[in-house]
């Protein structure tokens, strides 16, 4: 049996696509102006290497994963602008523009911090590239950010239309490819490996029988018994969905994650005991505030601590320990107490250590718990009032406003915080913290 292709939407459902261009380096333009037409390059934790660059940079010729320190001569030469991975304020302005889309569309899908679905109905939208203009200088308006929408039948060719419209000025931000009559080109100019869903792997299985682009592989729907024992029920999927058939409807939210892992390298090489547990320590308070957020609760937690591998080549250089509960919790009290426990049994004197991590899992929702009479790390809800108190807290004037005291107090700058990341090129979290608030600064004329 052949299924044909749909000529037209008789449904009329269609899906947008709205990602935001170069979000990590809008971010940072949204708040200072000046950055506005100049090479920004975003760096990692610990200010490490490139993770994010605006379109100046990439046509500077700065690569993606560009080591700061060895890219540092050239920053200057062609007068990139440095910033470090400012992720309260990038969280928030994807908070906001996620917002200002469900203020807008009926049904959204959040893809990832910067992408998001929505689903359109052409009885409702009649004007699909008309409507796509008014998501986009909306969002712009409330959020200072730039995005490009796609829209399509499918979620697969929605993403097609959102890369080419970012990438070709002439459609000014927007490209609906419901009914376009050119979206045979379009997809004969998309590599297989840019479609969404076809990864490095499936992509030179595809290669291998002479299939380069996405019209190619869109012509295989008149031999589906071929894609499906070759590239499997998701290949099917995708040339389905390239045909203008939806096989996916908006999620209904991200699934609570199975495991809560929370690394970091640390600014300093560490030495002593006590420097590690406050680290681990802190590691810990985020991770459970993660757990709480997704309404889940633990029953097993592990710790691992890196050293240097130079140090001895041939030697161990990752160390770790594991504990699990009784009963499954998110007290964080509880749980810094175990991380610290095992942070003792792992460390070894003398040896230097870079990174530390944290891992929760065993994870259920908090509803889900079996309880123990008997056991005397049972998570009350007492302890999970208190938390929930603490989080709100934390929420509205800003992370760590209430903090354990086994995570450390000291102030931003102080030397005593020896495992805090580097970040030498911090731009002010404007959003989430009053007192880095942006100022705005006139001349009164008479």
């Amino acid at each position: 049996m052949f299924l044909k292709a749909p000529t037209s939407n008789p449904s009329g459902l269609a899906y947008a696509m709205i990602d935001c261009n170069n979000f990590y380096a809008s971010c940072e333009r949204a708040f200072d102006p000046t950055l506005i037409g100049k090479p920004i390059a975003i760096l990692s934790n610990n200010d490490g290497c490139v993770i994010a660059r605006s379109e100046e940079a990439k046509e500077a010729g700065i690569p993606m994963g560009a080591p700061e320190f060895k890219y540092r001569k050239e920053f200057k030469e062609k007068r990139v602008q440095i910033r470090s991975s400012n992720y309260a304020l990038y969280g928030d302005m994807s908070h906001r523009v996620m917002e200002t889309l469900r203020s807008l569309t009926h049904d959204i899908e959040i893809y990832s911090i910067d992408e998001a679905f929505a689903e359109l109905s052409t009885n409702i939208y009649p004007q699909l590239t008309t409507y796509g203009q008014v998501l986009r200088q909306t969002i712009f308006k409330w959020t200072g950010l730039p995005v490009s929408v796609g829209i399509a039948p499918s979620k697969t060719l929605a993403k097609i239309a959102n890369h080419i419209a970012k990438k070709n000025k002439p459609f000014d931000g927007v490209l609906d490819l419901t009914t376009h009559p050119n979206l045979n080109e379009f997809l004969k100019q998309t590599p297989v490996q840019n479609i969404w869903g076809i990864g490095q792997g499936l992509t030179i299985r595809i290669n291998r029988f002479g299939i380069e682009n996405a019209f190619q592989l869109k012509e295989t729907i008149n031999n589906r018994k071929w894609v499906r024992k070759h590239l499997a029920i998701t290949g099917l999927r995708t040339v389905l969905e390239l045909n203008g058939i939806p096989c996916s409807g908006l999620g209904t939210g991200r699934d609570s994650r199975k495991g809560i892992l929370t690394s970091r390298m640390f600014g300093k090489p560490l030495y002593d005991l006590g420097d590690v547990q406050e680290a681990v320590a802190t590691f810990v308070s985020r991770a459970t505030e993660k757990l709480r957020a997704q309404h889940s609760v633990a029953s097993n937690i592990s710790i691992n601590l890196i050293g240097d591998k130079y140090d001895n080549i041939r030697g161990k250089y990752k160390f770790g320990a594991g504990y699990a509960l009784r009963v499954p919790t998110a007290h964080t009290p509880t749980l810094i107490h175990v991380g610290k426990m095992l942070t003792q049994k792992a460390f070894e004197e003398g040896r230097k250590y870079k990174k530390a991590a944290v891992m929760l899992t065993g994870i259920v929702p908090n509803s889900e718990v079996q309880m123990d009479l008997f056991d005397p790390e049972l998570y009350t809800k007492k302890q999970h009032r208190l938390m929930e108190c603490m989080d709100r807290i934390n929420s509205k004037f800003g992370r760590n406003y209430a903090a354990f005291a086994a995570t450390g107090l000291h102030k931003k700058g102080d030397h005593r915080n020896k495992w805090l990341m580097n970040q030498n090129h911090l731009s002010n979290r404007y959003t989430t913290r009053w007192d880095e608030l942006l100022v705005a600064k006139t001349k009164l004329s008479l």
